[in-house]
Parts: structure tokens; C-alpha cells; sequence
């Protein structure tokens, strides 16, 4: 079969869907990923073909630092969708070479309703991948909305009105999409009313163990558990982080991924002053932010570019980092306690769930974040409980095998040749 998987996003949006597409080509399958043209290097790389989707998430960030950073979901919202709108105006030129040639068509994320729309003017099967648990139930707070506890109608009735004024900022978009794809727009009360938009399936790229299946979820959502591709076997560390992680005690892992923000010189300055308050070793990832150009290695204090999180996380004990989905699952596989310290989006609900299960600390505020308070933070997850919360929790994920199960998942719902 030629299978299609199209997603935009950072690291933590395309990485899980390249250990899928391996997964697939492996088992004999065509795989072609279609994503932001940065990360063509690391798709054909895995064995996997590439198709472009005009999209750059660092571009966004670096054009918007102050909207991104936490200080307003307002104005994220309008960001984004200011983004999207400028983005998807390649996307149905881009889709149609793309999807030449599918017989199933995979969708997550932003362009989850592009995959749909391909895949009805197609007549292929269309399944939704997503990394977020975004159906409605009682027990949790929309993905997208800041985390408070609150009753369960509550949490039915946000996740309701946001996915409904979600639907209302980007309809245009959508529905220029499918204009240019020669398909009827999506009507008023949004695509998730419509069967074609929504797929027969939904894959969840996430644990049960980590977000438990709630009551109020159709049959047709499955959680096989994170897509994750092993790190190469060929790949090494660099020899100077090799020789500080031997020179001591286990360090700490403090980083932030693909955030950008518009004060990372006071950024680095704090975490350097919160290493020496706790008295710990520390591990700290550069990052989109360029924390290495303000912080200069020590004997207890060591700045690396991009290693894998999956080779990392096993030989540092803690981490602390921005609670992208990607991040997440790799501290929660490496049996480690989290320091959340969301800076937008879903992040902000991945800290709280961890929370909640026993293995992060309370989340930090980066506006209001102190040498003090992530001095304070760092020595509550070095708990005995929390460690050994953590520890337990990563035994349970780690014997789940996400990519096979989602694969067979798909091969039992007959979308997939066995």
C-alpha cells in the first residue's frame, strides 16, 4: 500500500510520525510524510519519502516571540491563525502532489482536515493520528485551555465552546482549502459533524498509563501508545558530553526545546543560578532559543546542541523542560520526574496531567520563573516519591510498543494490509 501521513509542526509533531512511517515501511508498506521542508534531512533519512508542506513553526516563533512566550492566549490564537491562514495557501497544490498515488491517508494536527479533504476527493480511507487527547470528557480540561479543576460539566462545556470558536477563527481557511480542491465547504457547526472530516479512526500517539481512556470516548478512538523510533544504533554522543556525564553524579537535563523566547539571556542567566543553588549537576539543551550563546560550560554545568531525548533522559535524573508533547513522552519512557515549564499551547495541559499522576512538580511560570523558585522545583522532584513514582511509571510505558500496536490497530480495522 502507499500510505500518506501528512504533519507540521516542531520536533514533537514530526518525530512521532516518522517512527510510524518507519514502522510501516518496514512492514512493507510505501510510506511518503508529508511536512515542513526543514525536516526532509530526518524523514529520508528513516527511509521514508518526502513531500513538502509550506510550514516553519521556528519562523513563526522567531517573528512572534512576545505572543508565544505565555503572556496571552489571545494573542497565540491570533498568531496562529494569522500563520495558518498565510501557510495553507500552498497547501492544496502541495496536498494534491503529495497524496498522488495513496490508499490510506493519515492526518494530524494543523493539517488534519487538509488529509481529510485529500482523502474524500480521493475515495481512500483516512485515519486522524493525534498526539493530544482531543475528544471532550469530564475528567479533563480542553488541551488547549490552561488547566484548572473544575466540575466535569464544566470541562464538557469549555471543550464545546472553545472547539466551537476554534472552528469559527479558521473556517475560512479551511474552506478555502476545499474550494481550491473542487469539494463543498465545511458547514457552520464544524467538520467534527461531518463523517468525512472526522475518519472512521482515531489514533491517540499517547500512553493510557499517562492519560487514562475516559468513558465519554467513541469505540473508534484507539491508544496504542507514543510513536517512537529507537535512536539509531550508529549514532554517538559527542565526546565532551560523554566525559561530563562520567565526571560526576547524575546531572539534570534542563532545556526548552523548540521554544523561542524574546529574554534568553535572562533565561540562561537563571537556570545557571539555579544549578548552584540546588547544588546539582546539570545538562542544559540549547535549544530554538540559543541558550549555549549566554551560558559557558563547568565542572557542574554542561550546554549541548541536539541530542536525542530518548539517549539523554536515560542518564540524567530529572528534566526540566517546556511539556511538549514529544519532551513529555520521552521524560515519562525514561522513568524521570518532570519541572514543567510551559510556555504555550498543549504544553500547559501536559504539565498539569503529570502533575496529577505524581511525576512533575507544579508547573513554572516562565514570565514570573526565579533562580529561587526552579532552585526550589529541582529539589521537589528529587523526592524519593516522586522519583519512584516516576521510575514506575516508565516500566509500564516502556512495555508498550506504539508504533506496532497502532500499526496492527489499523490492520484489524481492514485499512491496512496485514
Amino acid at each position: 500500500m502507499t500510505v500518506v501521513i501528512m504533519t507540521v509542526g516542531t520536533e514533537g509533531d514530526i518525530r512521532p510520525h516518522i517512527a510510524l512511517g518507519a514502522g510501516l515501511a518496514a512492514r512493507g508498506h510505501s510510506v511518503r510524510l508529508a511536512a515542513d521542508p526543514g525536516f526532509a534531512p530526518a524523514i529520508t533519512q528513516a527511509g521514508l519519502e518526502f513531500a513538502p508542506l509550506t510550514a516553519d513553526f521556528a519562523g513563526m516563533m522567531r517573528r512572534h516571540p512576545q505572543a508565544l512566550d505565555g503572556r496571552s492566549g489571545a494573542a497565540v490564537a491570533r498568531v496562529v491563525v494569522e500563520e495558518t491562514r498565510r501557510m495553507a495557501q500552498h497547501w492544496p497544490e502541495e496536498g494534491m502532489a503529495a497524496a498522488k498515488n495513496a490508499t490510506l491517508l493519515i492526518g494530524s494536527g494543523n493539517v488534519t482536515l487538509l488529509a481529510a479533504s485529500l482523502a474524500e476527493r480521493a475515495g481512500v480511507p483516512f485515519i486522524q493520528t493525534q498526539l493530544q487527547p482531543l475528544e471532550a470528557s469530564r475528567a479533563l480540561p480542553p488541551v488547549w485551555f490552561r488547566p484548572h479543576s473544575l466540575p466535569g460539566s464544566m470541562n464538557l462545556m469549555l471543550h464545546h465552546a472553545l472547539r466551537q470558536t476554534a472552528w469559527l477563527l479558521t473556517r475560512s481557511i479551511a474552506n478555502n482549502v476545499r474550494e481550491k480542491l473542487h469539494l463543498s465547504p465545511y458547514g457552520l457547526r464544524g467538520p467534527w459533524h461531518d463523517q468525512r472530516a472526522k475518519g472512521t479512526h482515531i489514533l491517540y500517539g499517547f500512553s493510557q498509563h499517562v492519560v487514562p481512556r475516559q468513558p465519554e470516548w467513541p469505540e473508534r478512538i484507539a491508544m496504542p501508545g507514543y510513536f517512537i523510533a529507537p535512536t539509531p544504533t550508529a549514532w554517538q554522543p559527542p565526546p565532551d558530553l560523554e566525559a561530563f556525564l562520567k565526571a560526576g553524579e547524575k546531572p539534570v537535563y534542563i532545556g526548552f526545546g523548540s521554544m523561542l523566547s524574546s529574554e534568553a539571556a535572562r533565561l540562561a542567566s537563571m537556570v545557571q543560578e539555579a544549578v548552584q543553588r540546588s547544588g546539582l549537576r546539570a545538562v542544559v539543551g540549547s535549544g530554538w532559543s540559543g541558550l549555549k550563546r549566554f551560558l559557558d560550560n563547568t565542572p557542574d554545568l554542561h550546554v549541548v546542541d541536539s541530542i536525542p531525548h530518548e539517549w539523554l533522559f536515560q542518564r540524567v535524573r530529572l528534566a526540566v523542560h517546556h511539556c511538549g508533547a514529544g519532551t513529555a513522552a520521552a521524560a515519562v519512557r525514561a522513568g524521570i520526574p518532570t519541572v514543567p515549564v510551559p510556555f504555550v499551547g498543549d504544553q500547559f495541559f501536559w504539565g498539569w496531567q503529570l502533575g496529577r499522576i505524581g511525576v512533575a512538580t507544579p508547573a513554572q511560570a516562565i514570565r514570573t520563573m526565579s533562580a529561587s523558585t526552579l532552585a526550589e522545583a529541582l529539589r521537589q522532584a528529587t523526592h524519593p516519591a516522586m522519583v519512584q513514582a516516576a521510575a514506575r511509571l516508565g516500566q509500564q510505558v516502556r512495555a508498550e510498543d506504539g508504533v506496532a500496536r497502532a500499526i496492527k490497530q489499523m490492520a484489524d480495522w481492514r485499512l491496512l494490509e496485514p
